[in-house]
């Protein structure tokens, strides 16, 4: 009987809330019915249905995100992105990345949405830097319009970055998005951060060398043993600074192999006086 009550309780609700209707509306017995009472059984009527609300709106307030605009959004970055990266140019932390933020999706796609976000932010903000784009603080959309104000990205990129970006932050910010739409962001993200990645890569690729020249090994030693002093700035902040640092080879090495993660830039490495 429990399990009958269970699977049919609509239709318990529906048949109970009318009869009560018919009993109250041409007084058949003495039963009070208020306001709260309909009510509350309205709201058990409609409570089968309210899974299918998938869209919330309000004036021109609309809590969901369409699924046409992803698709529409997929196939703009299609023709956007049609350079292939170069094989000869190590992309292998790229790499990494994104698909640490694709198993991230399959577990909390929102927060894979924010990481997306987070990412295509430092990686603009490297191309900036080292394009050498006028670097003073701005928001994101204002540095994806610089970026293409100076020709570092196309305007089809531009704009695929700008809805990606737009899309996490909806998503963030509480908007519905389905499990298979927000996987799709997150891999139109990634698609993203690679072709930026690349175009970074491009970038520090094209130095020239200036001199070369075969030395001893004692002579490599002695080099290795000496020690240096970089002078970095830090900017994006109220504050810039100018930090001087004294660091041997080694320590050198490990401030290099992570540079690409600190928020300063070089402008100056001496070699110190022994």
């Amino acid at each position: 009987m429990k399990k009958f009550l269970l699977q049919n309780l609509w239709w318990v609700t529906f048949l109970s809330a009318f009869a009560l209707l018919v009993i109250h509306s041409f007084n058949l017995a003495n039963i009070s019915v208020n306001s709260t009472s309909i009510v509350l059984l309205l709201i058990m009527l409609i409570s089968p249905f309210i899974i299918a609300i998938k869209k919330i709106k309000y004036g021109d307030f609309e809590a969901e995100i369409d699924s046409e605009e992803i698709k529409t959004l997929k196939l703009e970055l299609e023709k956007a992105i049609t350079s292939k990266p170069d094989e000869n140019i190590e992309q292998a932390e790229i790499f990494k990345t994104t698909d640490a933020i694709r198993k991230l999706a399959e577990s909390d796609p929102v927060i894979a949405l924010a990481k997306v976000r987070i990412e295509l932010e430092k990686t603009l903000t490297r191309l900036e830097r080292i394009t050498l784009v006028d670097t003073q603080p701005s928001s994101l959309g204002t540095l994806v319009r610089k970026l293409i104000n100076h020709e570092i990205i196309s305007s089809q990129v531009g704009k695929s970055l700008s809805n990606v970006i737009s899309l996490c932050n909806r998503a963030i910010h509480g908007e519905y998005i389905a499990k298979e739409d927000a996987l799709t962001v997150v891999e139109l993200g990634n698609e993203l951060l690679e072709d930026l990645d690349w175009r970074i890569a491009e970038q520090t690729n094209t130095h020239s060398i200036v001199s070369e020249e075969i030395i001893s090994p004692n002579k490599s030693n002695e080099y290795y043993k000496k020690r240096y002093q970089i002078t970095t700035i830090t900017p994006y902040v109220e504050n810039p600074k100018k930090i001087v640092r004294e660091l041997t080879q080694e320590q050198l090495d490990d401030f290099l192999d992570g540079y690409n993660e600190y928020a300063e830039f070089i402008v100056k490495l001496i070699e110190l006086p022994e």
